[in-house]
């Protein structure tokens, strides 16, 4: 797994040393990246005041399960999520996920715009999350406080000319109670990052690799390596992108990957985000 994290980290600095960095800093850097997520995690961006955001997140089974499944075209789950911009730079969502019926809450309070007096942006990312699968299918009797996860991201990005974006999430992740046996840490700590590079006007790559640090997670986990498109219409997002993780929410793509990545264990999955104006001034 180290071996792969160096691998990565060399691959974003290569990219980096090749970057003009002729970005104009009199512009405030809230297109850092086109859209407040990345692939499976938050991007440093906020939406803006008065913005309604609706999110579709959808994941398909493993390729790895061949014909059968139709490559995991037959098995899948769904988020659907809404954001609300109370400010340029608070923002909160929540969102319901069909993997472990899981609600999740979060807000995003943006610290620093890269401009002239800031080369990054900074952001700060809390979220909770409940667990609301039927006691019954727990093996133990589980308690309201026992479903409940927490999570604290510091997303650090900067834009390096208007091609390239580069951003690091150092995160916590609490588990009140650990569902796999194997490991009896409530607390997983990551160095996540995230690429995103464009091609063409109104298309991107992007890319995303989130590190565990060592003896934190249960055997048979692994560390979380999705890589993707983004197209961008008036409007929509649209995402389209191969992850190792199933889950949409950190607790589950930080601390509960069982994909393998590097083995074919990936899984197909689109985002598609939708912005509805709903007060204020219009902004382009």
């Amino acid at each position: 797994m180290i071996t792969k994290f160096y691998f990565f980290s060399f691959f974003l600095g290569l990219i980096i040393s090749n970057q003009t960095c002729a970005q104009d800093l009199n512009q405030p850097g809230y297109s850092t990246f086109r859209d407040t997520r990345i692939i499976n995690g938050h991007a440093v961006e906020t939406s803006r005041a008065g913005n309604m955001k609706f999110i579709i997140q959808h994941r398909f089974g493993s390729v790895k399960d061949g014909a059968y499944n139709l490559w995991g075209l037959d098995d899948s789950t769904i988020r659907l999520g809404l954001d609300y911009g109370f400010s340029n730079r608070f923002t909160i969502g929540i969102g319901r996920s069909s993997f472990n019926k899981t609600y999740d809450g979060y807000l995003k309070y943006r610290i620093l715009v890269q401009d002239q007096k800031s080369p990054l942006s900074l952001t700060y990312l809390g979220a909770t999350v409940i667990i609301g699968l039927k006691k019954e299918e727990f093996n133990f009797d589980i308690t309201f406080n026992d479903r409940l996860t927490y999570t604290h991201q510091l997303l650090i990005a900067r834009k390096f000319g208007d091609k390239f974006s580069l951003q690091f999430m150092p995160s916590l992740v609490h588990r009140n109670t650990i569902m796999a046996e194997g490991n009896n840490q409530n607390d997983v700590f990551s160095i996540g990052s995230a690429i995103r590079y464009q091609l063409f006007k109104f298309l991107a790559v992007n890319g995303e690799y989130y590190y565990t640090l060592p003896d934190q997670l249960q055997e048979g986990y692994n560390n979380s390596v999705s890589v993707g498109f983004e197209i961008e219409t008036k409007g929509h997002i649209f995402q389209l992108h191969l992850s190792s993780s199933r889950g949409m929410i950190e607790p589950y793509f930080i601390a509960g990957t069982t994909g393998d990545f590097f083995n074919g264990d990936i899984h197909l999955g689109f985002n598609i985000s939708r912005d509805f104006k709903l007060k204020g001034k219009k902004y382009h």
